[in-house]
């Protein structure tokens, strides 16, 4: 292990393929809106290549993996970015998305962390674009 890493960390190689542009309507939890999209086009593995819209509501696990908690940022109308995000196929093969952002009020006050699955619907609409990895 090296010096300066914590833990060994793994190398994967591939490629990328296909690249979906969707809208995710109103209502609809932004995580397993992306997985369905990965779902319904044959995607296992993929990243979030951008992505912005609105949330009624946001909730956030912030922190380190030794001491998190749960932010919950009330709306309506809260504008987000998503950062960076992944998609990988969890043990039955469904994929499962990873999504890390921000978020902002009307007040302008801003949070970061990890949207949590089932907790952060649309208001208005979700644009964004994935594209597919393809390990080998």
């Amino acid at each position: 292990m090296s010096d300066i890493l914590i833990e060994d960390v793994g190398i994967e190689e591939g490629r990328f393929g296909r690249v979906v542009t969707a809208r995710v309507r109103p209502n609809l939890d932004i995580v397993e809106a992306i997985e369905n999209i990965c779902a319904e086009n044959n995607i296992a593995h993929a990243v979030v290549r951008g992505c912005v819209g609105s949330l009624m509501d946001a909730n956030l696990e912030i922190g380190s993996a030794e001491k998190s908690n749960i932010q919950t940022i009330p709306g309506p109308g809260l504008e987000i970015a998503i950062t960076t995000g992944e998609v990988r196929p969890d043990d039955s093969g469904k994929p499962r998305a990873r999504l890390y952002g921000l978020v902002a009020n009307w007040d302008g006050d801003g949070w970061a962390g990890e949207f949590i699955r089932g907790h952060n619907l649309t208001f208005v609409t979700l644009e964004l674009m994935l594209q597919e990895w393809l390990p080998e």
